[in-house]
């Protein structure tokens, strides 16, 4: 592309900039979200209240900008087997370094006017050493863009060292990861309305970036020229096209968290920019359309004319999608119409949800409480799975039903565990909190473990035909990667099983992520991880990057049988209940003794305990058999194949040592 094209192109960029700060001050305002200036008392000024909005939009736009340039060089530049990127990925990577840079010092930028709009005093007195040393650690918000800081410096780090996919694709996680933070900050209790909007507002905030960044990423790809522009927007396209979908169910859920009813669109104020972002979203996705079409649909896509307009479509949608970013952060810094539920107790607001009756079997095993993440979890699990086991029985191929079964069986147990009526007595009972924390542990795990689901995704998913790595060769790398040869490791295995055990519950750990809904799924999801990676070591069908001898993984599972006893007697004998400052604050008025329940707690993981260890020990004598019979059927064809070579060769060292023996013999 021509230099006075592109630079055509960047004047209209910052003119998009421009134009979107001044859409988020004139939005904020008109919905009335700056407070009035008390007469008497100084406040923070419009500096402050006009420019963190801004800022906060200027830092989302920028790590838009990272993600993109690391997208460029995982997706759109053409690779080696091994990962290693081409030049064009290099240059990609390097643009991710300045971005990466930028990113931090905007969200250092944030930060400050954050913290000042927060306590609602200037600038310059927020920025007080006495001050910030004071307040700043006790802002959430102000702690999320400290971490954004650190791990948009963590990303410009890895893409200056990394020349591989590999590096580039770590840092788009990280960056992902990274502009989500906001969303999750400030957020605590449990409710299912808080829920869905924590839920909806991650989901949100990670595809709507990964949406304009993939925009950014083909743009640029397309004005240098260096690639086919068809194979590289067919490569993109599976990627913008599920953020789009997440972007849309999840504007939806967001909608409805912070709204009484869906005719506040049309009789609120923040309906009606709520309405304005969808358009705009609305009208971005059909730009993209357009373009793409006019690229997949011109035969001089790849040399002139297609490349120019789908530059300018592309670009088009760019804007438009900067425009919604901003109508998006003035929604989230202004005031939602639903109002916060009123509790009758301080326990009550505490978990987010008023307490249920005295625990029944009816109540804890068949009451419905939906928990939106693992709810979706589950049904990602479930699709997926049947999905690849589909694919295969079409092609021809066969897939053993008792994976199948044990695979639905566990995303099933995960359900029932976190969306049944267990999971709201979990949050203020020890005893069934337990008990949940043994089913999620150890119960599901094994089941999931069972189902092969990493075999089953290699047997369903084709290879890459180039060099460009698809999903099957990111999750070989992953088997096979330097990562798994350590988690694989039996003593790192059970260090994060047992130490992660013993660390949660018996400091103040425990008590601390369940004040929060992020550190209460943080905690599940713990769980989950950790055993599954137990039982993958143990009785896993999936390819792991080591194979541990049957022998010593029946030690491994003797080891943790003692280390579970133990732990479960730690908690039968203790003086107090498990994360005392917790349950007390959380107690229903039916919990008339949390030692007692602390008791019942502790019997609940050693007698659940058991039944998983037994079918770990089944499972491994089953295994150990099965290989024992491969072995032999191994052994026998090659005896069919070279005449018993290996039992003649044998047989006749022993007839060697046994006339060598009748020799000397014959000599004394």
């Amino acid at each position: 592309m021509p230099a006075a094209r592109r630079g055509g192109l960047v004047a209209a960029g910052f003119l998009t900039l421009a134009a979107a700060a001044v859409l988020v001050i004139v939005t904020r305002q008109w919905l009335s979200t700056t407070p009035a200036q008390i007469p008497g008392i100084p406040g923070p000024g419009t500096l402050v209240t006009d420019g963190s909005p801004v800022w906060r939009m200027v830092t989302t736009l920028v790590g838009i900008t990272t993600l993109s340039a690391l997208l460029g060089a995982i997706v759109l530049s053409p690779a080696t087997r091994k990962g290693v990127v081409s030049p064009l990925g290099r240059r990609f990577l390097i643009i991710a370094v300045g971005a990466g840079i930028a990113w931090a010092f905007v969200s250092v930028v944030q930060a400050a006017w954050l913290f000042a709009d927060v306590l609602g005093v200037p600038l310059a007195e927020a920025l007080r050493p006495a001050v910030v040393t004071t307040y700043a650690a006790e802002v959430p918000q102000v702690r999320a863009l400290l971490m954004m800081t650190a791990i948009a410096i963590a990303i410009a780090v890895i893409a200056a060292l990394s020349t591989t996919v590999v590096g580039a694709g770590i840092g788009a996680v990280l960056a992902v990861t990274a502009a989500s933070l906001p969303t999750m900050s400030g957020h605590g209790g449990g409710s299912s309305q808080h829920a869905l909007s924590l839920v909806s507002g991650v989901a949100h905030a990670a595809s709507s970036t990964v949406w304009i960044a993939a925009a950014l990423s083909i743009i640029a790809f397309a004005m240098t020229r260096s690639g086919d522009l068809i194979q590289g927007l067919g490569r993109l396209s599976g990627i913008t096209m599920g953020a789009v979908v997440v972007v849309a169910i999840s504007g939806i859920g967001n909608a409805f968290a912070q709204m009484n009813s869906a005719s506040e669109l049309v009789t609120t104020r923040y309906g009606s920019i709520v309405l304005l972002k969808a358009v705009l979203l609305s009208a971005a996705s059909v730009l993209g359309f357009l373009a793409r079409r006019r690229v997949l649909g011109s035969a001089t896509a790849a040399v002139g004319v297609g490349r120019a307009t789908f530059v300018k479509l592309m670009s088009i949608e760019a804007a438009v999608l900067a425009v919604a970013v901003a109508v998006g952060v003035a929604l989230a810094t202004s005031p939602r119409p639903k109002l916060d539920v009123q509790f009758d107790s301080l326990g009550e607001s505490l978990a987010g949800f008023t307490f249920p009756p005295p625990p029944t079997v009816e109540s804890v095993a068949l009451t419905i409480q939906p928990d939106p993440v693992f709810l979706v979890v589950c049904a990602i699990l479930a699709i997926t799975y049947i999905a690849g086991v589909v694919r295969l029985l079409r092609r021809g191929d066969t897939w053993p039903w008792g994976r199948t079964i044990a695979w639905i069986l566990g995303v099933l147990a995960l359900l029932w565990c976190t969306n049944a009526g267990i999971s709201q007595y979990a949050n203020i009972t020890p005893g069934l909190h337990m008990a949940q924390h043994m089913a999620l542990t150890m119960l599901v795990p094994i089941l999931l473990v069972l189902g092969g689901p990493a075999t089953l995704a290699l047997r369903a998913i084709r290879p890459s035909t180039g060099t460009q790595w698809g999903p099957r060769e990111w999750i070989v790398y992953a088997l096979h990667s330097r990562a798994a040869v350590i988690l694989t490791n039996p003593l790192v295995v059970l260090a994060i099983y047992f130490v992660g055990l013993y660390g949660l519950y018996l400091s103040s750990l425990f008590g601390t992520l369940m004040g929060s809904h992020v550190g209460h799924v943080a905690m599940q999801a713990h769980f989950i991880v950790s055993g599954y990676l137990f039982y993958w070591v143990l009785i896993g069908v999936d390819p792991r990057p080591r194979f541990l001898p049957y022998w010593q993984r029946f030690l491994i599972l003797v080891m943790s049988s003692a280390f579970h006893g133990f732990f479960a007697v730690v908690i039968m004998m203790s003086e107090a209940p498990i994360a005392v400052d917790w349950f007390t604050s959380v107690q229903p008025p039916w919990m008339t003794d949390l030692s007692v329940d602390t008791v019942s707690g502790g019997q609940a993981a050693w007698a659940i305990g058991e039944l998983p260890i037994l079918i770990v020990a089944i499972a491994l004598c089953i295994q150990w058999a099965r290989s024992d019979e491969r072995d032999a059927k191994r052994t026998d064809r090659q005896a069919d194949r070279d005449g018993d070579k290996e039992l003649t060769a044998y047989n006749d060292y022993l007839a060697r040592l046994g006339r060598a023996s009748r020799r000397n013999a014959v000599d004394e």
